[in-house]
């Protein structure tokens, strides 16, 4: 179909990528990454294949101009580029920090011009005109951004870029810098610059996600004349962030297949490698596009169906193909990707059961069927240890290989006292249950009960908790607490998840802990007698 259109779209022969999480992605309200984590980035950067980077505003502070420097020095085969106003003492600091290029800007809308600059539109034009050949004296590559771009007059706009061009910029930015265009008028005015500009001009894109429209946005400019993409890795960016660099990379790559330089199996290790230096502050969304925990998943019946038939059948790339690593046994990916709950159907069921050894009759299995469904109307993914319960429900008793920890009791102190847990669980060791009793103190009831449990456990594995989540099931001051925990053994480095469900939230906290220190020790015997 793409074949066919085609005809109307001026495509470049190659799409080029601009990241500035650096500069742009760290003005993300609570994000601030230190010096050693922006030369790290960067280097990341190189490696994924960005063709250029923009390291900061080097006037800003003398950490922005110290990180700018240092990044330049690191030799790496990205551009690497420093943002400057039309101003003299900026483009200085650009030129001091010794940087491959330069990216200077004014704004050109009749709004910034009055409120913001109180200048006039000749003013502006005549800054353009003097500066950006200031900076040819000192950089071979100019880029020249025109601040407020999408909602300045047309013809200015263009009048500007002309002038920009002619006193040595051999790039041009268009950005969308409050995210207040459609693709379709967005389209327009990339192609009326293109059609105005000379073809050795590289014309870049610059889009706000205000209206969650910064990919189709910059997808819609490539359509009309646009070769360089600015966009930060997970979107990071002032407001609602910036165009997202997965999302656009591989609508490029996918969907338009036009030439690039990235190494697309960096992409996800990339953008988890910023995450982490996120401080928890942001997160990669669950939803995420390509790179969300969710982005290869399936719970739908007949997506399941059509997975376990052929893996690509609702895929639209293959997981690898960004980086995310499956098993290389075809059934395995399968069943990686199916989740459950209350759209499963039961191909994707039938293929689980399997996978764990239980073999459930007719009726056991519509029995499982209903109970996973009616978990999932309560609004939750129904995890491995609640699918284990359920066959618990159904079939009289869980495996013998889940009952390796079993929680006899569990006394909290708290209110004006240090919160303080002690609790009474019986471990199997050498097929013999043990009773261990424990003690902790904590800075809550969940920490003091979950250090206790910790400390019974130790024995067997030392286990670190990753993720702690909690929601109300239901409302009002009875609500039920639903507590999902991410559970990692140091010892193997296997990764559980678990859920549990109790109107005492501890207790909720509790039993899903017992539930990943089971799955730990099932997942590290490897069988199911």
């Amino acid at each position: 179909m793409m074949d066919k259109i085609r005809g109307n779209l001026i495509l470049p022969e190659r799409a080029y990528f601009f990241d500035t999480v650096l500069r742009d992605g760290e003005q993300t309200p609570g994000i601030s990454f230190t010096h050693e984590e922006k030369l790290q980035i960067a280097q990341a950067l190189n490696e994924l294949g960005i063709d250029v980077i923009e390291a900061g505003f080097p006037v800003i502070s003398p950490g922005d101009f110290k990180a700018c420097r240092d990044i330049a020095k690191l030799g790496l085969d990205s551009e690497v580029i420093g943002l400057a106003r039309i101003k003299k003492i900026d483009i200085d600091k650009v030129i001091e920090a010794d940087m491959d290029s330069i990216h200077v800007f004014i704004a050109t809308s009749d709004l910034h011009l009055k409120e913001k600059l109180q200048m006039t539109r000749e003013e502006v034009l005549n800054n353009v005109i003097e500066l950006v050949s200031y900076a040819k004296e000192h950089f071979s590559t100019i880029l020249f951004s025109a601040e407020d771009a999408t909602r300045s007059d047309l013809d200015f706009l263009i009048k500007v870029n002309q002038a920009a061009v002619e006193s040595g910029a051999t790039r041009i930015n268009i950005p969308d810098t409050v995210g207040t265009i459609s693709p379709t008028a967005y389209g327009a005015i990339i192609r009326k610059n293109y059609e105005a500009l000379p073809k050795n001009i590289r014309i870049a894109t610059h889009c706000h996600n205000d209206f969650g429209l910064a990919v189709a946005n910059t997808i819609s400019a490539f359509e009309n004349g646009a070769s360089e993409a600015q966009t930060t890795i997970m979107g990071l960016g002032e407001r609602a962030g910036n165009a997202s660099f997965a999302e656009t990379a591989m609508s490029l790559y996918a969907l338009y297949q036009v030439p690039m330089n990235i190494n697309t199996k960096k992409i996800f290790p990339t953008a988890k490698l910023i995450e982490s230096y996120c401080g928890g502050k942001i997160k990669i969304g669950r939803l995420a596009p390509l790179i969300g925990q969710n982005a290869f998943a399936h719970e739908s019946g007949i997506h399941a169906h059509a997975m376990i038939k052929h893996a690509r059948a609702y895929e639209p790339i293959t997981p690898e193909l960004i980086g995310i690593q499956r098993s290389d046994n075809v059934e395995d990916i399968i069943r990686q990707s199916i989740k459950f709950g209350k759209h499963s159907g039961g191909h994707a069921l039938k293929a689980k059961l399997e996978d764990m050894g239980i073999k459930a009759s007719n009726d056991q299995f519509k029995n499982i069927m209903t109970h996973v469904k009616s978990f999932g109307d309560k609004g939750h993914e129904v995890l491995e240890e609640d699918l284990l319960a359920i066959l618990k429900d159904v079939m009289g008793e869980l495996p013998e290989e889940e009952k390796f920890v079993i929680l006899e009791e569990l006394t909290v102190l708290s209110g004006s006292v240090t919160p303080t847990a002690t609790v009474r669980l019986k471990i199997r060791q050498d097929g013999d249950f043990k009773e261990i009793i424990a003690s902790s103190i904590g800075v809550g009831p969940v920490d003091a009960s979950t250090k206790a449990i910790v400390k019974c456990f130790a024995p067997m594995s030392k286990v670190k908790l990753l993720e702690y989540n909690i929601d109300a099931v239901t409302g009002g001051t009875e609500a039920l607490g639903h507590v999902s925990i991410e559970l990692m053994d140091l010892d193997s480095n296997i990764i559980v998840r678990s859920s549990a469900t109790h109107e005492d939230i501890v207790m909720a906290s509790v039993l899903s802990l017992v539930k990943g220190l089971n799955m730990i020790v099932k997942k590290k015997n490897k069988s199911i007698k």
